[in-house]
C-alpha cells in the first residue's frame, strides 16, 4: 500500500508556455499565451519525436512550416497526453504587447495552480524581457494572484523541444482566428481557451 501512496505523492505537471500574436488578417489585432501540461516523466519520447519532425533550424516554428511539416507536427501533438490551455487578449494594442503578455500570464499562471501544476517553463526572450516576467511572478505570487508554490522558471527552446508544442497550439489557434479551420479542427475539445 505504501508503494501506491510513493508514486502518487511523486506526480508531477509541468507546463510549457509561449507565446504568438497576431495583427494581419484577423477581425483585431490579438495576443495568446499558451501552455502544454504534461506528466514530465512521459515527455522523453515526445522530445524525440518533435526532433524527427523538425527540418533545421533551432526548433519547430508554425511560421516556417509546410502544410505537410505542421501535418506530422500536429499528428504527433494529438496522440500524446497533454492538456492545451490558450489564453487570448483581444484587441491588442500593438503598441501595448507586454501589457497583454502580462494579464494573459496572470490567468494562465491561476489556471495552471489550479490543475495542480508544480513548475512552468517559459519561454526565453532577451535578458531584459525574462527579468521583466519574473518580476511579474514576483507581483503575482505576493498579491495571491498564483499559488506561493508554483515554480516559474525560463528555458530555451533550441533545449528544450516540449516549448515547441505550444508553438504549435497557438500556430493553428491563429490560423483558425485568421479563417483556416483546418488545423484547430483537429483538437476540438482538447484546447481549453480563456479570452480577456
Amino acid at each position: 500500500m505504501s508503494e501506491g501512496l510513493d508514486s502518487a505523492d511523486s506526480f508531477e505537471l509541468h507546463a510549457w508556455v509561449d507565446e504568438s500574436m497576431r495583427a494581419v488578417n484577423v477581425a483585431e489585432p490579438l495576443y495568446m499565451l499558451g501552455a502544454a501540461v504534461a506528466d514530465p516523466l512521459s515527455c522523453d519520447s515526445v522530445r524525440d519525436d518533435l526532433r524527427a519532425v523538425r527540418k533545421g533550424g533551432s526548433k519547430l516554428h508554425w511560421r516556417e512550416m509546410d502544410n505537410a511539416a505542421k501535418k506530422l507536427s500536429m499528428d504527433l501533438i494529438g496522440r500524446i497526453d497533454a492538456a492545451h490551455i490558450v489564453v487570448v487578449a483581444a484587441p491588442m494594442d500593438p503598441r501595448r504587447q507586454e501589457r497583454a503578455r502580462a494579464k494573459c500570464m496572470e490567468r494562465l499562471l491561476a489556471e495552471l495552480g489550479d490543475l495542480g501544476v508544480s513548475t512552468v517553463f517559459l519561454e526565453s526572450r532577451t535578458q531584459s524581457l525574462n527579468a521583466r516576467d519574473m518580476r511579474l511572478v514576483e507581483q503575482l505570487r505576493g498579491s495571491r494572484a498564483m499559488p506561493r508554490a508554483l515554480r516559474v522558471e525560463i528555458q530555451v527552446p533550441s533545449i528544450e523541444p516540449m516549448l515547441w508544442i505550444p508553438d504549435q497550439i497557438l500556430g493553428a489557434v491563429g490560423e483558425g482566428k485568421a479563417g483556416n479551420d483546418r488545423w484547430v479542427n483537429s483538437f476540438s475539445g482538447l484546447i481549453t481557451r480563456h479570452y480577456i
